[in-house]
């Protein structure tokens, strides 16, 4: 917000000292876009980055809070994802369609911001089929980019009190042949 502000305050600025209203429009503009990619560096690569390098060291634990929050996310999935969720939704009976397909991508279907299969249970978020939900899902606070790990910082579970060490999340999680596969070693 701060930066936003700072921009519409030099745009102001500039219009004021003569720069006109093109030149104004031009000074605010730019100072929307390095805003977001100063605010885009923090988060996605900085924060993220460290979060990571943090909860690998033990530094945090991560202690899931079941606040739905990775439900929210777009979800892609991978060749045994697609087959298992659709075998699934055969033997239930779905009639929705679950998956969506981009080119040689698969995603989960998502409906009014959140993924298909997320559901409320006394306003708690549950989804229809956490036990064998995808391993996008399974794997959440981490993210892989390329042949790294990062996790979302934002991600109300971590603290550095209570909860999961990075290893025991990748054994309750069932992803530590994932990660292993991703970064080469644990």
């Amino acid at each position: 917000m701060v930066g936003f502000v700072a921009s519409a305050s030099l745009a102001t600025a500039a219009y004021l000292s003569g720069f006109g209203v093109i030149g104004s429009l031009a000074v605010l503009v730019a100072g929307v876009l390095l805003t977001r990619v100063i605010i885009y560096l923090y988060f996605e690569r900085f924060l993220a980055f460290r979060t990571f390098d943090d909860f690998r060291t033990e530094k945090v634990l991560h202690e899931c809070i079941a606040c739905g929050s990775c439900c929210h996310l777009k979800v892609n999935l991978g060749k045994d994802d697609v087959e298992r969720i659709l075998r699934y939704s055969r033997e239930k009976g779905l009639d929705e369609i679950v998956i969506d397909k981009r080119g040689s991508k698969y995603w989960l279907k998502r409906n009014s911001g959140g993924c298909c299969f997320l559901t409320y249970s006394e306003d708690e978020p549950r989804c229809r089929i956490y036990p064998m939900r995808p391993v996008a899902c399974r794997l959440y606070p981490l993210i892989p980019t390329g042949e790294r790990l990062k996790t979302d910082p934002l991600c109300p579970a971590f603290n550095r009190s209570r909860g999961q060490t990075f290893r025991e999340y990748l054994r309750t999680q069932e992803i530590g042949g994932y990660v292993r596969k991703v970064m080469g070693k644990i």
